[in-house]
């Protein structure tokens, strides 16, 4: 590991430490204690369900948004899907990034390129979608405190950045780096991030089919309400007094904690991202704790176990997984 990654580990670690004792300061392991013993197994059960689904609607968005491109079936794309957000989950520092463009520029005629463009649109839509979640509980939440009010402008303003540069790069991308980039390059070296970009912008032919570009945003709508019924149900779980808007301000939160540098599973940030969302509800510290903690659990541990059942399937090892980004290194013929 370079000392980048390490200093990123490092602060990570830190991160993950400090907003862990914020979240058990001041509260006893009898209160904490109680708060799990009032759960109800039947709606972690349905909670549970509600986050193996994300997977499936996960992979259902993709095989729409590679129509374009190549017909891949839905299973390939489970496992890829899959195995891609377990690398994602479990290794430091975002190294599972590369895993899904890796893996299925192995097992399908799409190259690496083609899936970075696929997902630079797929990453603009999710933060669309994020936005409008945002908007709603800015809408239905009266209480909320000034400092998220501001914070929804970044998010808002990421938004509009990625659709501006996505269209610019669909739009002259090839154009602009032929003129300002190629030109300056070795011939050879040239030709190579010439096919890249060219691939990157084939990888975005969605764009142009417009039913189906508002499919892919309808199937992320979907997607991303997920997480927020996940949320309302692991409430009803605890018998939190507490309402559905509760359940959005919750997924508004853990989404801000992302922001911050994070290990894996996002320990620490998620569980005081929840404490500070339900106490505005008047949900005490303990009871907030052990819901974040439930809540966390389930939703690593349900990517983590599809993860391992997709694992065979994708005919790649762990150690595959670690070397995926040395292998990526450089520009994809």
């Amino acid at each position: 590991m370079d000392k980048r990654r390490s200093l990123n580990l490092i602060i990570s670690l830190v991160v993950c430490g400090g907003f862990l004792y914020l979240a058990f300061r001041d509260v006893a392991l009898d209160d904490l204690a109680d708060a799990f013993g009032r759960v109800q197994p039947l709606w972690i059960v349905v909670a549970i369900a509600i986050s193996f689904a994300i997977m499936i609607f996960r992979a259902w968005r993709w095989q729409l948004e590679l129509r374009p491109l190549e017909q891949v079936p839905f299973g390939r794309l489970w496992v890829v899907t899959a195995v891609a957000y377990f690398a994602i989950n479990l290794f430091p520092a975002r190294l599972g990034e590369v895993v899904r463009p890796w893996l299925l520029s192995r097992r399908s005629s799409v190259s690496f390129s083609n899936v970075v463009g696929n997902l630079v649109i797929e990453k603009t839509l999710d933060s669309l979608v994020i936005l409008f979640y945002i908007l709603v509980g800015l809408i239905t939440v009266e209480n909320l405190p000034d400092w998220v009010r501001t914070g929804a402008k970044f998010p808002a303003g990421v938004a509009a950045l990625l659709v501006a540069l996505v269209l610019l790069l669909w739009w002259r991308g090839e154009s602009f780096f032929d003129r300002w980039v190629v030109r300056y390059l070795p011939e050879r070296f040239g030709a190579s991030v010439k096919r890249v970009v060219k691939s990157i912008v084939d990888g975005m032919s969605i764009l142009p089919d417009t039913v189906l570009l508002l499919s892919v945003f309808a199937v992320s709508l979907a997607l991303w309400f997920l997480p927020i019924l996940s949320s309302w149900v692991t409430i009803l779980a605890f018998d939190l007094d507490a309402p559905f808007s509760a359940a959005v301000v919750v997924f508004i939160f853990i989404g801000f904690g992302t922001a911050l540098p994070n290990v894996p599973g996002m320990f620490g940030p998620y569980q005081y991202a929840c404490i500070l969302a339900l106490g505005m509800f008047g949900v005490e510290q303990a009871d907030a704790l052990a819901y974040g903690l439930v809540l966390n659990a389930i939703q690593f541990l349900t990517l983590i176990a599809q993860g391992l059942i997709a694992l065979p399937f994708a005919e790649v090892s762990f150690t595959d997984l670690m070397s995926a980004r040395g292998e990526q290194s450089g520009p994809d013929e």
